[in-house]
């Protein structure tokens, strides 16, 4: 198993443990996290495929939503 295999199975792990807790107590209050993981996780995936493919559309669209994700974390910090 690669490194980058690794962490991604790892951060998915916990991603899955925060939004089942915020799901169970109905406090979104890590929900920002949340998404800041969920970010990393798809820069990832982003630069695991940009070294596999030369700058697949897959890497683009997950660099992309890596983007998007990091926006709406900065916009919920300071709106």
């Amino acid at each position: 198993m690669s490194r980058s295999l690794g962490l991604q199975l790892l951060l998915a792990v916990v991603i899955i443990v925060i939004s089942v807790y915020g799901l169970v107590t109905k406090d979104f209050t890590f929900l920002p996290v949340t998404f800041t993981l969920l970010g990393l996780t798809f820069v990832l995936i982003g630069v695991k495929e940009w070294r596999k493919a030369n700058k697949s559309a897959m890497s683009i669209e997950s660099f992309g939503t890596a983007c998007f994700l990091f926006l709406v974390v900065a916009l919920s910090f300071f709106p």
